[in-house]
């Protein structure tokens, strides 16, 4: 019979010819299907590449849009300032009485306050983003930290004419943490509460020791947060939007801000009662000292 060299190994022709053609068709098929397969394969991968770019893309474009959102805002929010700190100094050199150069240094010195805030907000989101926001931690009562944010955030309660109730706890309650970050925290909820709130609303600031965690509740009755914002409320430049509080909407940094802060104490925050025109309900909880 003759001999013919098939894939480098020589086979006899002859009675084994059919069983011959066989294999090879057999080894065209599975070459066939070991093509489709990989063809199959690159396709889904391409596929998946695609969503994702398209995903990325999306994801640019609303990042894009965020800093111009956020770029507009601090324009407002940094011009509103400047202007009243320019028509202070303007109404001073023109004005001799006293008492109303009295007043309008203290307005001054309320426009500072907010842009000194504003600056170090800011550079506060930074310093976390790059990893060098360091904590002062220290042995400190949580009833001396509620005293600092009380005292911090009162100036702009009482300027929109809130009242400020608190519900502390007097059991002993000790934490490991950096007194003046923590304050803070609170008076951050506290000043969302007052911006947030229509005159003359009520703002209640809450404490209590639950299974080895305190829990600080700062509660309001302002205008609530809708429930498509109430998944995004803890991003940065999150605003909610409120035509009669425009002017005082702020960068949409301050809750982002609290989330990171509070986190670095090994704590969470949630936003725990909320609705549109009903009031909300922020609870921060933090690991009792051990």
């Amino acid at each position: 019979s003759q001999r013919v060299c098939i894939g480098c190994e020589f086979v006899a022709l002859g009675q084994d010819l059919p069983m011959l053609l066989v294999q090879i068709e057999a080894d065209i098929l599975r070459s066939k299907a070991d093509v489709f397969f990989d063809l199959h394969q690159q396709h889904r991968q391409i596929l998946a590449q695609r969503d994702e770019l398209a995903a990325y893309a999306n994801a640019l474009r609303t990042a894009d849009r965020h800093k111009n959102d956020f770029l507009a805002v601090l324009g407002h929010e940094l011009r509103n300032p400047v202007m009243a700190l320019g028509a202070g100094l303007h109404l001073l050199k023109r004005r001799e009485d006293p008492k109303q150069a009295l007043e309008i240094r203290a307005q001054m010195d309320r426009q500072v306050q907010h842009l000194a805030r504003l600056v170090e907000d800011l550079l506060d989101i930074s310093r976390i983003d790059q990893g060098k926001l360091a904590l002062r931690k220290e042995k400190v009562a949580l009833q001396s930290v509620l005293g600092f944010a009380v005292e911090a955030s009162q100036p702009q309660i009482d300027a929109n004419q809130h009242s400020l109730k608190t519900e502390i706890t007097s059991e002993p309650a000790w934490l490991d943490a950096d007194p003046t970050r923590l304050a803070q925290v609170v008076s951050n909820l506290l000043n969302n509460a007052a911006k947030y709130t229509p005159e003359g609303g009520e703002i209640t600031l809450g404490a209590r020791v639950v299974d080895g965690f305190v829990e600080v509740d700062v509660t309001d009755n302002g205008i609530g947060i809708p429930d498509d914002m109430r998944s995004k409320i803890f991003e940065l430049f999150a605003q909610v939007r409120s035509p009669s509080k425009r002017a005082h909407e702020g960068l949409g940094i301050g809750l982002a801000l609290v989330k990171q802060l509070v986190e670095l104490h090994g704590g969470s925050i949630a936003l725990k009662d909320s609705g549109l025109n009903m009031g909300s309900r922020f609870q921060v909880r933090l690991p009792l000292l051990a």
